[in-house]
């Protein structure tokens, strides 16, 4: 993309759908919210997803702006990510910071931010893109293979070259990963999880899929 998105001047040309001092303030709003080293982490997400949309012919200028906007929350206490997000399930109540990315949403509408498409995006960043949202998409993968996490490189790759086989990738990764080890998949992971074509493509055969949904 030439210069990195995250360069104040490539940031203002890729939000244009909100005035400049007012996307401005959002980013100033985000970097007052989290600690220094997760705004570096926000700053890498965005300036990825917005590659990524960009490689696959979709909307680089969302993709950016929900990279930029999906960690506002992250850093919150456990009190108040349960107070704008209440639990959905066992895995909310009793580990807040699956909450933190609805509970971005929250805060972020509240305070004027009316982009469903970013909305969604940032609601879904933590458990799996619900489907229908390819900016969604954009993000997750980012989150989860930004080059400063160190891990998911060939995620990130693929992204590049073919969106859904990178999703695909990413979200059977982690659900193997946690069965692996024993832990509980969220819920709204597991709905993730089985609309990938190949997973339900399983399903509809009656083969076993990686996991069953666990209680709320």
């Amino acid at each position: 993309m030439g210069k990195r998105p995250h360069d104040p001047v490539i940031a203002q040309l890729l939000v244009p759908r909100h005035p400049v001092a007012e996307w401005t303030g959002w980013e100033e709003r985000v970097r007052l919210m989290v600690r220094p080293r997760r705004y570096e982490h926000v700053l890498r997400v965005a300036e990825l997803a917005a590659q990524i949309a960009l490689a696959n012919g979709l909307d680089d200028m969302r993709a950016y702006a929900a990279g930029i906007l999906h960690d506002i929350a992250r850093d919150l206490p456990d009190a108040e990510l349960l107070r704008l997000a209440p639990p959905e399930c066992d895995i909310d109540a009793g580990h807040p910071l699956a909450l933190h990315g609805r509970a971005a949403r929250v805060l972020l509408e509240r305070w004027g931010y009316q982009d469903r498409v970013v909305l969604e995006a940032v609601e879904d960043h933590t458990t799996g893109p619900r489907g229908g949202n390819p900016v969604a998409d954009c993000v997750y993968i980012a989150d989860v293979s930004e080059p400063g996490r160190g891990v998911n490189a060939d995620i990130r790759e693929l992204a590049l070259r073919d969106l859904n086989a990178a999703l695909e990738r990413a979200i059977v990764s982690k659900v193997t990963y946690l069965q692996g080890r024993g832990i509980q998949v969220h819920p709204r992971t597991l709905l993730s999880y089985h609309a990938l074509p190949c997973v339900a493509r399983q399903d509809q055969g009656g083969s076993t899929s990686l996991l069953t949904a666990p209680q709320p």
